[in-house]
């Protein structure tokens, strides 16, 4: 793994929720910054995991990238229905 991998990885998992296996799943489908992570829809950054995963993806998952864009423990983003840019419906 490049230097700058190993970085950006370790970078994502500064966030809320975000493990070294979610980290590199990240990087994997183009997330190289944490100001992109930010930027991002957890809806679709779920959809293209579950796509580079086979179709296979827990939803506690998406709960994940909720609460690492929104900064909460992923159990509080249990009940948001849609996330938005920046807006919340719940």
């Amino acid at each position: 793994m490049n230097k700058d991998k190993q970085q950006t990885i370790k970078d994502l998992q500064a966030l809320q929720n975000i493990g070294p296996a979610t980290a590199k799943r990240l990087y994997s489908i183009g997330i190289k910054t944490l100001e992109q992570m930010r930027r991002s829809d957890p809806e679709e950054l779920y959809k293209k995991l579950k796509k580079k995963g086979g179709g296979i993806l827990d939803k506690c998952v998406l709960y994940q990238l909720r609460g690492a864009i929104l900064n909460a423990p992923w159990p509080k983003c249990k009940n948001i229905i849609k996330y938005s840019k920046g807006r919340i419906k719940k």
